[in-house]
């Protein structure tokens, strides 16, 4: 309960930017499903950001992508995460976690 609760309120301040239109609060959603399954992992912040002009200019699909930052906590460790999301055709959205980020 307390996860959905933490993901609405993200959802809800995550505001409009970015990414086309809604997509930004599915984003959020989808990088935060996607975190690891470690006890007690909890999401401090979320935001997003634009993805860089040297890796946008290889950028292949439709959509214009965004990169998530999730930054968290466990077991007193913070650690941020970070997943480019993009939009499908269908309007689904899709992430991909960035190693090393």
């Amino acid at each position: 309960m307390k996860l959905v609760l933490a993901l609405t309120a993200l959802v809800l301040l995550s505001g409009p930017g970015g990414a086309a239109g809604g997509t930004v609060p599915l984003c959020i959603m989808k990088a935060t499903e996607a975190l690891p399954k470690i006890a007690g992992l909890v999401v401090r912040k979320a935001g997003t950001r634009p993805m860089p002009p040297e890796q946008l200019a290889n950028w292949k699909g439709k959509s214009k992508p965004v990169i998530v930052d999730l930054d968290t906590i466990a077991t007193g460790s913070a650690e941020t995460y970070s997943y480019i999301c993009a939009a499908g055709p269908s309007g689904q959205v899709f992430v991909q976690r960035i190693p090393g980020q």
